[in-house]
């Protein structure tokens, strides 16, 4: 394992150059992950670890398993945690993080229902909550429309627990021909969003075949994307409220489906 002593040494210039860039993560086929429970699912899954950057006891207390995921030996550092801290740009609860390679892109085709669908949602711990989410619920397909932040954004991986390497992830480059397509393919377009045409969900029965879309934090779903939608359901609330936190609004639609 190679010994980091220099901020600017260019061999882990990836850790502290990869910020909350979502164009990037949209793009690139790398992400960063950290903390010992999310690097501990990574080393059970079937992504490539790039690198592997730690304290000298994780690295130890991880050898064999480095060695059985195939991470290459020059491509193990470790640092004193303090320098590790000032490297990565934030104070580290855990020293251990790894840069490592996004699943290959899918295609819609790839997708099973129920879809979750993403619009317009940029607040990176929503978007980890909501993947937590669908892992807890059995949701295994995704969709991030453009305006969205990627859920392989460092802090989004790390709220989701590393439950994001379970989930099939499509990014959309155009949502309205994304929905078009979905038709296309049998799906029913739902929306899940509070207005005066919205169904209850406690009298609502899924389709067969569907998708929910869940929309900002600030602003709802886009007005154009309801106007796409075959149906639209929401969560009664008490008077007074306006509405839910978009992550919790998941988590009950999607227990609700899974009973």
């Amino acid at each position: 394992m190679i010994k980091i002593e220099n901020l600017q040494d260019p061999r882990v210039q990836s850790y502290s150059s990869l910020r909350n860039q979502n164009k990037f993560y949209r793009e690139s086929e790398l992400f960063i992950a950290e903390g010992f429970k999310v690097i501990d699912k990574l080393l059970d899954s079937k992504l490539e670890i790039v690198s592997f950057f730690a304290t000298l006891e994780f690295y130890q207390n991880l050898q064999a398993r480095l060695d059985s995921k195939g991470v290459p030996e020059n491509q193990r550092y470790f640092a004193e945690k303090q320098l590790l801290e000032q490297i990565v740009g934030f104070n580290l609860h855990q020293g251990i993080l790894a840069l490592a390679r996004q699943p290959e892109k899918i295609t819609l085709h790839e997708l099973s229902s129920p879809v979750v669908v993403l619009n317009g949602i940029i607040d990176t711990e929503n978007i980890g909550s909501i993947v937590r989410n669908c892992a807890a619920f059995g949701i295994k397909s995704l969709i991030v429309d453009e305006k969205s932040a990627s859920p392989y954004i460092r802090r989004a991986v790390r709220v989701s627990m590393g439950t994001v390497f379970d989930i099939d992830v499509y990014y959309s480059q155009r949502i309205f021909e994304t929905i078009d397509d979905l038709k296309n393919l049998g799906y029913a377009i739902i929306s899940c969003e509070i207005t005066d045409k919205a169904l209850d969900i406690n009298t609502f029965k899924f389709p067969e075949k569907f998708t929910l879309i869940f929309g900002s934090e600030g602003q709802g779903i886009d007005t154009a994307v309801l106007n796409l939608s075959d149906l639209i359901v929401k969560i009664p609330l008490a008077d007074g409220v306006a509405s839910l936190n978009v992550a919790a609004s998941t988590a009950v639609f999607l227990f609700k489906i899974m009973k």
